[in-house]
């Protein structure tokens, strides 16, 4: 589903509003899914602090494609992409990561003290 929320809600959760002007167009990657990188040429700044050019990466080969015309005049509401491309949560999940190798070392270290092993079949017998 595409974006059905009202155009004031999406301007208040953009990071910015501009209006320009596409000027080239290349196809890209962004963690494995299909991507268009828009080379955008900032006429105005409505929301946010932009640089005068911007490269803008758009959905590629889904049911939310935007279709833009070259060198005319549109606006856009912008979202700034996580550094480094990383997916929003990345320090939330390797947190949970480190708990949980955490809680499996400290399991199988408490076993090891009790002397206890698993009777696995076909694992040597002691």
């Amino acid at each position: 589903m595409c974006a059905d929320t009202p155009l004031s809600e999406r301007l208040d959760e953009s990071d910015a509003a501009i209006v320009g002007r596409v000027v080239s167009e290349r196809p890209g990657d962004v963690q494995g899914a299909a991507v268009r990188l828009l080379t955008v040429e900032v006429d105005q700044r409505v929301k946010g602090d932009v640089d005068r050019t911007l490269v803008v990466r758009s959905p590629s080969g889904t049911d939310c494609d935007v279709e833009v015309p070259m060198d005319k005049a549109i606006g856009l509401l912008l979202t700034k992409a996580p550094e480094g491309g990383e997916p929003r949560g990345g320090v939330i999940k390797v947190g949970i990561g480190i708990v949980i190798l955490a809680l499996v070392l400290g399991w199988a270290l408490l076993r090891l003290r009790q002397g206890k092993r698993p009777n696995l079949p076909g694992a040597p017998q002691p």
